[in-house]
C-alpha cells in the first residue's frame, strides 16, 4: 500500500475495483491489485455533503499539502484555483484516466454540466481505457510516465486493430470505441489539451439488430423448471449460489408480461396498479427509467410514465399476488418482504433466469432481456400501439430494437396475408 499515515480526509483507494485501502474492515481486505492502481484521495465533508479528489502526488506530503489546497478552495468556492490549461500537456496517461474518472463521476463539474451516469457504467467506461492503457503498456510504453501527445495515430491504429481480433461482438468492439471517443472529448474539450482527436475517425462496426423474441414453448419450458429442486448451481470458481427463491418464478413472469426492463420491474408497486369504474384492474404505471437517467435526472420534469395493458397473463399473475388485499398500498409487487436492494434483486433474478434457462436445455443466447422484445413483438403484432403506450420515444426505436421480424411474418402468414385479392387457397 502507499506510505500513509492518518490525516483528517486522506484516504488511499484503488482505482481499479474502488476500495478504501486504509481502512481494516473485511469488506476491504479483497483488494488485490497492484500498488500501480493506488492512489490518494482527499474527502471533505462540507455544509452536510461530501466532497472528493484524486490527488496528483504519490508521495504522502505531497499529497497532504494537495489535501490542505483542497480544503482552501473549498472555503472560498468562488475564488477556486484556476487551472493552467498549459500545464495539463505535462501530464501523464495514469493522471488523465483519473481525472476523467472523477468528471465522469461530476467531482468538481458545474451543477448546469452535471450528467448523472450510473455507478456500473462509469466503471465500465473507465475499464475500457484502462484496458487501453493495459495494450499500450504490453508495447513497452510507461504508462505512468507516457504523455499523451506520444499517443499516436499508429499506436492507436494497433489498438483499434487488436480490438478487432479479440471481441467476438460488434456491440463489444463499439463499446470499446466510444468509450475512446468519449476519453478524448474529455481531454480536448475539458482538459484543453492540444492533440488531435484520433478517435474521431475511428468507424463503428455496423450492429444488425435482429431481436429474436421467446417462443411460448421455450418460456413454459422455464417456468416449469423454476423449483427449490436442483436449485444450486457451482461457478467455475467452485463457489455454490442458490439460484431459486420464493419469488424466483412470480419476479420473472412480471418481466414477460410487463414488457419493462428488469430493473423497473422490481420497483413495480400495488399503488401503481389502476382501476376501471368496476374495480377491475386496467391497467400498471410504470415509470422509464431509462429515459429519466437520460434526460430527467435533476427531477425538474414529471417522470416518463408507460402504461402496462392488463393482459390476461398479466392480470392472472396479480391474483397470484393477491392484489385485492393490497389495494393501493406502497408495496413492491415482488420481494417486498425481502430484506433486498432492488438493484441486487434485478441481478438476481436475472442469474437466476439464466441458470434455469440452461436446466431446460434452451438456446444460450436468450437472456432475461429477450422477455421485453417477446412483449413488444407480441403487442406490436396484437395491437400496433406500442409506441402509444409509451414504452419509447419514437416507433422507429422498436422495430429497429425491439421487434422479432421473423414473429411477424409468422403472425402475417397466420392471418391469411392476400394480395391483389387473390384469396385462393
Amino acid at each position: 500500500m502507499l506510505k500513509y499515515k492518518k490525516f483528517v480526509g486522506l484516504h488511499v483507494i484503488c482505482k481499479k475495483c474502488g476500495k478504501i485501502l486504509e481502512v481494516n474492515q473485511d469488506p476491504y481486505k479483497d483488494c488485490n491489485h497492484p500498488i500501480e492502481r493506488q492512489r490518494y484521495k482527499a474527502v471533505i465533508r462540507l455544509n452536510g455533503g461530501r466532497r472528493t479528489r484524486d490527488l496528483k502526488s504519490l508521495d504522502y506530503t505531497e499529497a497532504v499539502k494537495e489535501l490542505i489546497d483542497f480544503k482552501d478552495e473549498l472555503k472560498n468556492p468562488y475564488f477556486l484555483s484556476i487551472e493552467d490549461v498549459s500545464d495539463h500537456n505535462n501530464y501523464c496517461f495514469n493522471d488523465f484516466v483519473m481525472m476523467f474518472s472523477d468528471w465522469l463521476e461530476n467531482v468538481d463539474v458545474p451543477r448546469h454540466e452535471q450528467k448523472q451516469r450510473s455507478t456500473k457504467h462509469i466503471k465500465e467506461t473507465v475499464g475500457y481505457i484502462q484496458k487501453m492503457g493495459r495494450f499500450i503498456q504490453s508495447k513497452g510504453y510507461d504508462i505512468s510516465t507516457l504523455k499523451m501527445s506520444s499517443v499516436n495515430k499508429h499506436l492507436l491504429g494497433d489498438y483499434y486493430g487488436h480490438l478487432e481480433s479479440v471481441t467476438k461482438a460488434h456491440s463489444t468492439f463499439n463499446h470499446h470505441i466510444r468509450a475512446l471517443k468519449h476519453f478524448y472529448k474529455f481531454l480536448i474539450n475539458e482538459k484543453g489539451l492540444d492533440i488531435s482527436d484520433i478517435p474521431s475517425k475511428m468507424k463503428l462496426k455496423y450492429e444488425s439488430p435482429n431481436p429474436i423474441s421467446i417462443s411460448v414453448e421455450d418460456f413454459k419450458k422455464i417456468l416449469s423448471v423454476i423449483t427449490d429442486n436442483n436449485s444450486v448451481q457451482i461457478l467455475s470458481n467452485g463457489v455454490r449460489k442458490n439460484r431459486y427463491r420464493s419469488y424466483t418464478k412470480l419476479g420473472i413472469e412480471l418481466c414477460a408480461y410487463s414488457g419493462m426492463r428488469l430493473e423497473e420491474v422490481t420497483i413495480l408497486k400495488y399503488s401503481d396498479i389502476h382501476y376501471d369504474t368496476e374495480g377491475n384492474p386496467e391497467y400498471i404505471l410504470g415509470t422509464d427509467l431509462k429515459f429519466e437517467r437520460a434526460h430527467n435526472w435533476d427531477n425538474t420534469k414529471e417522470p416518463k410514465r408507460v402504461f402496462i395493458p392488463m393482459s390476461i397473463d398479466l392480470l392472472n399473475l396479480l391474483v397470484r399476488l393477491e392484489y385485492k388485499s393490497n389495494i393501493g398500498i406502497d408495496k413492491y409487487l415482488i420481494a417486498d418482504d425481502e430484506k433486498i436492494e432492488r438493484r441486487t434483486l434485478a441481478k438476481q433474478l436475472s442469474h437466476s433466469f439464466s441458470y434455469y434457462r440452461n436446466v431446460a436445455g434452451v438456446d444460450k443466447t436468450i437472456s432475461i432481456k429477450h422477455l421485453r422484445k417477446t412483449f413488444l413483438t407480441e403487442l406490436h403484432i396484437q395491437t400496433g400501439f406500442t409506441e402509444s403506450m409509451g414504452y419509447q420515444k419514437t416507433n422507429k426505436v422498436i422495430i429497429d430494437n425491439y421487434i422479432d421480424k421473423r414473429a411477424v411474418v409468422k403472425a402475417a402468414n397466420k392471418k391469411g396475408l392476400s394480395l391483389y385479392g387473390n384469396d385462393e387457397k
